[in-house]
């Protein structure tokens, strides 16, 4: 053991101290020996950089990172990475000075550039799952500009996984890897993709479980879209604070009060209770969940 892993692992043993690692990841990372020979299978940790916030006005990918990790389908235990890819991509118009500020990613570094559709179609084979900390945004961005992603299911570090219960305040990435003693630099795709795995990786709190494995939990069951058609008005203010959002209609989706929950029941009966008699409730799975509402 270095100086260094002394020092710090003397630190981690005093209350009043906490310890950070710098997170670094090889392009072959091993996290774990799959020494059961456990079935396992693949799972892709996806994120972008785009220039700006909605795929529906115009904004594009302009980074992109991949990496394929080989994981336990009972255990739910990354065991390794198989595959990445990394690209950047020209979006044929000046980026705001605000995402360069954030990225670090200028015009000239994208000038000519384009995503590898093969190279990214050879690097996700096998893939059954794709993994985002914020699938929402992401999937319409990735679906919009390759459409193999509209054949793959999705699951979401950022909603799947039950931070607040371990009284975790902020479910921003780098926040995350503080709470879980890890931290990384800039604000790029590949960056973004190792703190996920990183992260994933790591047990949750008070259990032997893998915060990876209660993603896959969550991932797999059916969820509900349940939008509050015909609510009163006078009922707004207690469905909003019952974690539902407002859509306003646009793009030929439904204008209403709106929910995603695995509790379908609950939910019609506290919209029964607020005079909402006919709600429509759409069944989701991991194959259909985080695309923008439609109608």
């Amino acid at each position: 053991m270095n100086p260094y892993d002394k020092a710090a692992a003397l630190l981690r043993e005093h209350p009043d101290y906490r310890v950070l690692q710098r997170v670094q990841l090889a392009e072959d990372q091993v996290f774990a020996e799959n020494d059961s020979a456990e079935p396992c299978g693949r799972l892709a940790i996806i994120d972008t950089e785009t220039t700006g916030l909605d795929v529906a006005n115009g904004e594009r990918i302009i980074d992109l990172a991949v990496a394929v990790c080989e994981y336990g389908r009972h255990s739910g235990r990354p065991f390794r990475i198989v595959a990445r890819y990394e690209g950047l991509e020209d979006p044929g118009k000046p980026l705001a000075p605000e995402i360069t500020a954030l990225t670090g990613i200028t015009d000239e570094m994208l000038q000519g550039k384009a995503l590898d559709e093969a190279a990214l179609a050879d690097a996700l084979a096998g893939v059954t799952l794709a993994v985002c900390h914020n699938a929402r945004f992401d999937r319409g961005f990735l679906e919009a500009r390759f459409p193999l992603f509209e054949r793959m299911s999705f699951a979401c570090s950022l909603d799947e996984i039950p931070w607040k219960d371990w009284q975790i305040a902020s479910s921003k990435l780098d926040y995350l890897g503080f709470r879980f003693g890890l931290f990384h630099e800039g604000h790029r795709a590949r960056a973004d993709v190792d703190m996920l795995i990183a992260l994933l990786a790591q047990p949750a709190p008070g259990a032997h479980q893998t915060l990876l494995s209660l993603l896959l939990n969550h991932a797999r069951q059916p969820s509900w879209r349940v939008h509050a058609v015909n609510l009163p008005f006078e009922c707004k203010d207690a469905a909003k604070a019952n974690g539902y959002a407002w859509n306003e209609g646009k793009n030929e989706t439904i204008k209403a009060w709106w929910k995603e929950t695995q509790d379908e029941a609950a939910e019609r009966a506290f919209l029964q209770g607020l005079g909402c008699h006919k709600p429509l409730v759409i069944r989701e799975t991991a194959l259909e969940r985080y695309r923008k509402l439609r109608s």
